[in-house]
């Protein structure tokens, strides 16, 4: 299965929105990494949405880290805004 990028702070979904909650302590090029649970604002969908998808092989104290492509609960998916750290 071919690798895929962190979601870190302030990345974006496709339906517009933004990742507004991250790992404070977990930093990556100067912003948190996200993980599942964290929140995502959507335009689209009109709220404040978890991330539910998190990665089984990369964890930060057992909190699974969010990859691009991974889903929120309201649909949309995630997109990274960096290609180096992968999972």
């Amino acid at each position: 299965m071919p690798k895929k990028s962190v979601i870190r702070l302030n990345d974006t979904t496709d339906h517009g929105g933004q990742v507004i909650t991250a790992i404070e302590k977990y930093i990556y090029q100067d912003a948190p990494i996200a993980g599942k649970g964290d929140l995502v604002v959507c335009p689209k969908c009109e709220g404040t949405f978890p991330i539910i998808e998190g990665s089984e092989s990369l964890k930060y104290q057992g909190k699974q880290i969010a990859l691009e492509g991974m889903s929120t609960e309201c649909g949309a998916k995630l997109i990274a805004s960096q290609s180096e750290f992968l999972a």
